[in-house]
């Protein structure tokens, strides 16, 4: 498994496992990920977060992608791990845990303190492996989410 930072030519493959990802609970995400994203926003001159891939032969096995927070807990940054996905069939070959660690090595590159990021609930299997690599529960977390109108009508109470 070699880890790597995503080549122009793979924005096909790579959208497919994100969309992968964005599947997993059975919804539909809100927007379906498409080369022509990963190439905008991924790949381009100016990425809006670190994708690296996992390739295993000619074909990838899986992803991470990550962007720096400012941590005032530690008076840090942090590197949050957006995603972490590496194809059902392609695990348990140490691929999570390489793209784990090159994200990890990145962010200490950029002057992050640490990794940080979400666990679904219920997923045991990520779980497990978060274990495996030394991560630590922070204990009781619920993420939220503001979009949509509800996003809009925020942001239009701001004032000017």
């Amino acid at each position: 498994m070699i880890v790597r930072t995503a080549r122009q030519d793979e924005a096909a493959e790579v959208a497919d496992l994100i969309n992968a990802i964005n599947r997993l609970d059975g919804a539909t995400p809100p927007v379906a990920m498409t080369a022509a994203i990963v190439t905008r926003d991924l790949l381009g001159p100016a990425p809006r977060a670190i994708l690296r891939v996992a390739a295993e032969d000619a074909r990838l096995a899986g992803f991470v992608t990550g962007a720096a927070v400012y941590d005032a807990a530690r008076a840090a940054s942090a590197m949050l791990v957006l995603d972490l996905y590496v194809r059902p069939e392609c695990r348990r070959r140490g691929a999570a845990r390489a793209l784990m660690a090159a994200l990890a090595a990145r962010a200490r590159a950029d002057g992050c303190a640490c990794l940080w990021w979400g666990v679904d609930e219920g997923d045991d299997e990520a779980t497990a492996f978060y274990n495996a690599i030394g991560a630590a529960s922070e204990g009781w977390f619920d993420g939220r989410i503001l979009d949509g109108a509800a996003f809009a009508t925020l942001a239009d109470e701001a004032a000017p």
